[in-house]
């Protein structure tokens, strides 16, 4: 069973970004746990330089999936053409990097700047799903899978449930874009995370394990172990993430974008290790 696991981790865990100092030790770490992917988080893709990494990853016999976002300016939601057309470049660039870096998945908030901004237009909404429905088509002919990951409210108006996101990617013109789902953000915004879940299932690519503070799984309110039985039992055979953030890990404007305000993570976090081993024993008892 554990070779059927397909698990990714941010390393927001340890770190801003692709910390070149940092980056094989816990490439190293994550492959003997038993992880088969690390995310390459994209923050600036104009300037990001990915010499290295593919064969870093790979030659510990791992995979990469790329992550990325939009910024003020550089925006394919903006009512400003000349934004949105930055926007596309940007995306553009993310998805080179993402065939370059072997990454068959690109995700992350890709429709919109990080923060609340709305309520937002229909004409908006249609316009920005078309934009990147089009942006799907062009990955998909390199291998890149392109998924929007729904947030909650205090994220973006664009979309907060797992039904906005059917919604957005039915509305693209694309079957090949897909969504990205964070069990912190469906805590928020969900009435029933297991069905949300299932309703997603033929667009959902990536589903990311999280707790509601953000930190190790064990700890917090989230039914996470309830929650993966559901998923899997409903079908789910896709990608599964982890994500989680303390504020002395990563940098401080890093940490202030997420509004990280405190430590959630112990020092030498095993949470990693205890992720695998909930997602295995979860996969397991489902299957056998």
């Amino acid at each position: 069973m554990t070779a059927e696991l397909d698990l990714c981790v941010n390393p927001g865990v340890w770190m801003t970004g692709w910390n070149r100092d940092r980056a094989p030790q816990i490439v190293q770490r994550l492959a003997r746990i038993g992880y088969r992917r690390v995310m390459v988080v994209l923050r600036d893709p104009s300037v990001f330089e990915g010499d290295g990494i593919r064969e870093l990853v790979e030659g510990a016999g791992l995979g990469v999936v790329t992550n990325t976002n939009q910024v003020a300016g550089q925006d394919i939601s903006s009512d400003d053409a000349d934004a949105r057309e930055r926007g596309v470049a940007r995306l553009r660039r993310a998805i080179a990097l993402s065939a370059e870096l072997g990454s068959d998945q690109l995700t992350g908030i890709l429709y919109g700047p990080l923060g609340s901004r709305g309520p937002v237009a229909g004409q908006t909404f249609d316009r920005t799903a078309k934009i990147l429905g089009d942006l799907a088509e062009e990955a998909a002919a390199i291998g890149v899978r392109l998924l929007c990951e729904v947030v909650n409210r205090y994220e973006t108006a664009m979309m907060n449930t797992a039904a906005d996101g059917m919604d957005f990617v039915q509305r693209s013109g694309s079957e090949r874009l897909g969504l990205h789902l964070d069990l912190f953000h469906m805590n928020i915004e969900e009435d029933d995370i297991v069905a949300a879940i299932s309703d997603a299932l033929p667009r959902l690519g990536y589903l990311e394990m999280e707790q509601n503070h953000r930190g190790e799984l064990h700890r917090g309110h989230i039914p996470v172990v309830a929650i993966l039985e559901g998923a899997i039992g409903a079908g789910y055979q896709g990608r599964f993430g982890l994500e989680a953030f303390t504020a002395s890990a990563i940098e401080p404007a890093h940490a202030a974008g997420l509004s990280i305000w405190r430590d959630v993570l112990e020092t030498d976090t095993r949470i990693a290790e205890d992720a695998y081993e909930v997602l295995k024993a979860v996969s397991s008892g489902i299957r056998s």
